[in-house]
């Protein structure tokens, strides 16, 4: 016996209330999804967060080049958990902004950080496709420095140590030839 087709993916199947903002033109308005975007982190709502998600959707999140890919509402469920709790265990504050938008795709960049801190950087791209997202990429810098900053050059030195002293040595040349 074959499994029944799943039922057509409306706003009416949304997994909570929570709804995607839209224009009266069924464009995203990328403001206001900007600021709930805010909301639900800083308060880790993550039954809103995942409502936002269709269930084919996609998520790609990179922070500080470690990749992750999660298929399907399943294995975004599963690690949207697993952040969540660590925002909630470190007290993440983000401040949310729009970089542009058209009628089914959002770009945001992100600032702030865990307990206090404000090292932190992120960009993410939000594909929607029915008023709902099916697919994000999110790319996350968890301690942003100065590039002339010891620690920055160290941690460039430890995972590209080719390219950490050719730029060193480029913007030697680059400075005598200025002077």
């Amino acid at each position: 016996m074959e499994a029944a087709a799943p039922a057509p993916l409306t706003l009416a199947r949304m997994r909570t209330t929570t709804d995607v903002p839209t224009t009266t033109s069924s464009a995203i308005d990328a403001k206001a999804f900007a600021a709930d975007a805010e909301r639900i982190t800083n308060n880790v709502l993550l039954d809103e967060w995942l409502a936002v998600y269709a269930d084919d959707a996609v998520a790609e999140w990179i922070a500080d080049g470690a990749y992750e890919r999660h298929d399907g509402i399943d294995q975004i469920r599963k690690a949207a958990t697993a952040m969540a709790g660590v925002w909630r265990d470190h007290r993440l504050h983000v401040r949310k902004s729009v970089q542009c938008a058209d009628e089914d795709t959002v770009v945001l960049t992100w600032t702030g950080g865990f307990d206090g801190g404000d090292r932190q950087f992120g960009t993410e791209i939000w594909t929607f496709r029915d008023g709902l997202v099916i697919r994000h990429q999110m790319y996350a810098y968890l301690d942003v420095r100065p590039s002339t900053a010891l620690l920055a050059r160290l941690r460039l030195l430890a995972t590209a140590p080719r390219l950490a002293l050719s730029l060193l040595r480029h913007q030697r040349r680059a400075a005598k030839a200025a002077s």
